[in-house]
């Protein structure tokens, strides 16, 4: 994945962030000045703040400009909403040092869980990494994706790269996630003993279903979270009664 320019443009964009030259409450450089200052094409610089913003670590502000959408600093993990977005960006820009171990990567076939999911797929890659945050545990991620849509998904080392981007290059990074929500005990799943927590706390446990638009299921991701290290926050819509 080396020649994915626009991922190499939004690291270096992050540094910019973890060197405190781009803080809360001050607009970005324009896509011409980052280009000259980052040393990338106009264009690439484009898609690499529009990635950043799909991953929630910028946002736009329609007529202002382009921002960072959550202060630097140390501590908890904030995650939810609707979407699993890039959890080591997050923790770059809290100050922390993301790493990803793989646990497995491999082809599974007829699963019934995976072929209800994605009715007209039976070959699925099946991806469990477990995530650091300074290198402590905080979640573990068992992702599944058809074969038939991601066939060279085997040549990349997603303890590296992120999933998202490559799915991006694709063309089939979901951008539409349904998801449910329950917690577990420890002992639910062996994968959950990595975790470095009291046997007896309770662990988030997590469902995404990944779309693309137009509705085209991509990813079906279980993720399990340290309660103790992750702050979980959802918003639920008010519909006043009529």
């Amino acid at each position: 994945m080396g020649n994915f320019l626009y991922v190499a443009a939004k690291e270096k964009i992050i540094s910019l962030i973890e060197n405190n030259k781009i803080k809360l409450n001050q607009r970005l450089p324009s896509e011409r000045t980052l280009s000259r200052q980052l040393g990338f094409s106009r264009m690439t610089i484009k898609r690499a703040l529009n990635s950043l913003v799909e991953d929630h670590v910028l946002t736009r502000r329609p007529g202002d400009g382009t921002y960072l959408l959550h202060e630097k600093y140390t501590g908890r993990i904030d995650t939810g909403d609707d979407s699993p977005w890039s959890l080591s960006q997050t923790i770059k820009i809290k100050g922390g040092i993301p790493s990803s171990e793989t646990k497995s990567f491999k082809l599974v076939y007829d699963i019934p869980l995976l072929t209800d999911i994605f009715p007209k797929y039976t070959e699925f890659y099946e991806l469990i990494r477990i995530r650091k945050f300074d290198d402590i545990p905080f979640s573990i991620q068992k992702s599944y994706f058809p074969f038939r849509l991601f066939e060279d998904a085997h040549r990349y080392d997603f303890s590296k790269i992120s999933l998202y981007d490559y799915m991006g290059f694709k063309n089939l990074r979901p951008d539409l996630f349904h998801q449910k929500i329950k917690t577990c005990t420890q002992d639910s799943d062996p994968l959950l003993n990595n975790f470095n927590m009291d046997s007896n706390k309770l662990i988030l446990d997590v469902e995404y279903l990944g779309y693309t638009r137009p509705d085209c299921l991509v990813e079906y991701t279980q993720s399990y979270f340290d309660s103790d290290q992750v702050d979980f926050r959802i918003e639920i819509p008010y519909t006043p009664n009529d």
